[in-house]
């Protein structure tokens, strides 16, 4: 309604610059000319900065998630543990929603699903909610958490690269924090004053200004 072109189905081949000014964006269907351009592309954004030489400090891995059929509530709070590496949470329909944080798990672009998976999420669950033992489940896939040093969000300007802008590493938070980091990012874009206070630009970890997220699964 505002204007908006979107373009579905277009990947980006490559950023174009000239004198750490953004020219455009190279993709399979031509040449977009613009002189800023935000990154958001998740578990990918780190392959995007680097079209413009940009080497962000995050990675991407593998996480996994299942979902059971609906049966009647009776689980109202989402259940979260550290120690026990488990978040579970019955959805309004009836289904039950699970994951936890895996061990050992390598920086990757994988997102297969896998038995072992499966096996210890069940066993998992039904530790802390014997009630679940007889609930089938209807299906499991897995995506990308996108991580950054302190487990928080980079929402910044790229100094090296006028016009460029990432929000990025949002560590498994992404869904939480999205409409803020969205006001947000319009501010940085319009050159407003930004609407909350805090410190996401790339430069903290420069600056030493590092606040740790332990609350990841």
């Amino acid at each position: 309604r505002l204007g908006v072109e979107i373009n579905k189905f277009t990947e980006v081949k490559d950023i174009k610059t000239k004198n750490d000014a953004l020219l455009g964006v190279q993709t399979n269907k031509g040449f977009i000319e613009c002189k800023k351009v935000v990154v958001a592309a998740g578990g990918w954004t780190q392959n995007i900065t680097k079209m413009a030489k940009i080497d962000l400090p995050i990675y991407s891995e593998r996480h996994e998630i299942l979902v059971t059929e609906s049966v009647k509530s009776i689980l109202d709070p989402m259940l979260m543990s550290f120690s026990y590496n488990i978040y579970c949470q019955q959805e309004p329909v009836g289904s039950f929603i699970m994951g936890y944080g895996p061990e050992n798990e390598q920086p990757s672009y994988n997102m297969e699903s896998s038995w072992e998976f499966l096996e210890t999420m069940s066993k998992k669950a039904t530790w802390l909610l014997p009630p679940l033992k007889n609930i089938r489940i209807i299906r499991q896939w897995a995506g990308l958490y996108n991580i950054s040093p302190d487990r928080q969000p980079i929402v910044s300007q790229i100094n090296q690269v006028e016009g460029l802008y990432v929000a990025c590493g949002f560590s498994g938070h992404g869904f939480m924090l999205a409409p803020a980091v969205g006001i947000l990012m319009a501010d940085m874009v319009t050159g407003d004053k930004l609407t909350y206070d805090v410190i996401l630009d790339l430069e903290r970890f420069n600056r030493g200004e590092i606040i740790e997220e332990p609350s990841v699964v």
